[in-house]
């Protein structure tokens, strides 16, 4: 225990603000004696167990006269600071020897309860307050939402219109004359390559091989569309999507890199129903057709979706596919 205390000292030993210790010391003057009065003001040891007592009582919702009791059973009060604080105390029971027949205990109480609902009712004057200042942020952003919600309904209307008018002219080249007689000029070589062959005679021929097969389909989806953001749906059916809203043609040129770091890699889009099918032929056979359909989320912002994906013409589960999602999205 210390010699003597401060405020400081004895708002650190209760746990509570010095401005608590002092509203302690207006309320029981006779039971905090005073060491010194210099600056700061010191206090007698004893006064850190009558602190402890005086916030143990208050914690338990003793009023002030109740606590003054339990004081007085234990500890002294000096008579100096009592007798300061009687006209105080004479003035608060003047109206208890008003009326006939009403006690002072019943006064001190009555008054007691009247401070504390006054303190309750400026307690719930300021939680409304707060209360109308967060209605206020909400209505705000309510419209806030609003306005965004208008925006993206009349940008998914400009993008839909450009999507269905987008295909219209680049569904022309598909349609081929069945009695062509020469292969389609749009056919697509992914190799060539030279051959130099050495006759008996020592001349030197030279040959290119090509891809001489017809090639896939010219179908090719709109700008539009390709420039709408990717998501992927998980398991609870929510949208995922990528940081930065990364569009389809940014994923494509993802999945058309890497899988050209392995080699040759044969790509083409084709359309089937209402799906966009994106394939890549690899050398060593394998197969991969991601299809890609064009959605709303639940807030109205237009995406396209990864639906599935076909490895080698078979369907892959969900959990490869959200893997398979998860690996492009880390390199984007």
């Amino acid at each position: 225990m210390a010699d003597t205390y401060t405020h400081k000292d004895l708002a650190g030993l209760c746990g509570v603000s010095e401005t608590t210790i002092k509203s302690y010391r207006r309320k029981f003057p006779g039971f905090i004696p005073v060491m010194t009065k210099g600056k700061p003001i010191r206090f007698k040891p004893e006064a850190g167990q009558v602190c402890l007592k005086i916030r143990d009582c208050f914690a338990k919702g003793m009023s002030v006269n109740e606590t003054y009791k339990v004081l007085k059973e234990n500890f002294k009060e000096e008579p100096s600071a009592r007798r300061r604080s009687a006209p105080a105390q004479g003035a608060a029971a003047q109206p208890a020897s008003a009326p006939a027949g009403v006690s002072a205990d019943y006064l001190e109480k009555f008054f007691a309860t009247a401070g504390q609902m006054m303190q309750g009712m400026a307690g719930l004057a300021t939680a409304q307050a707060r209360s109308e200042q967060r209605l206020r942020k909400v209505e705000a952003a309510l419209e806030k939402l609003v306005e965004i919600e208008t925006e993206n309904k009349a940008l998914f209307a400009r993008l839909l219109d450009r999507d269905q008018a987008g295909p219209a002219p680049e569904a022309e080249p598909v349609a081929e004359p069945a009695v062509a007689p020469t292969p389609a000029p749009e056919q697509r070589v992914r190799a060539r390559k030279i051959v130099n062959v050495r006759g008996e005679d020592g001349g030197v021929d030279s040959y290119a091989l090509e891809q001489d097969n017809a090639g896939p389909s010219m179908e090719h989806p709109s700008d539009a569309f390709l420039n709408t953001p990717i998501v992927i749906r998980n398991d609870q059916g929510e949208f995922l999507g990528v940081p930065g809203r990364l569009a389809l043609s940014g994923f494509v040129a993802i999945l058309t890199r890497d899988a050209e770091e392995t080699g040759s890699v044969r790509t083409f889009w084709t359309r089937q129903e209402d799906a966009w099918v994106f394939t890549m032929d690899a050398p060593d056979g394998n197969s991969h057709a991601l299809h890609f359909v064009s959605t709303t989320t639940p807030r109205g912002n237009l995406v396209v979706l990864l639906e599935h994906l076909d490895l080698n013409g078979s369907r892959t589960s969900p959990q490869f596919l959200q893997e398979f999602f998860r690996q492009v999205k880390d390199k984007a």
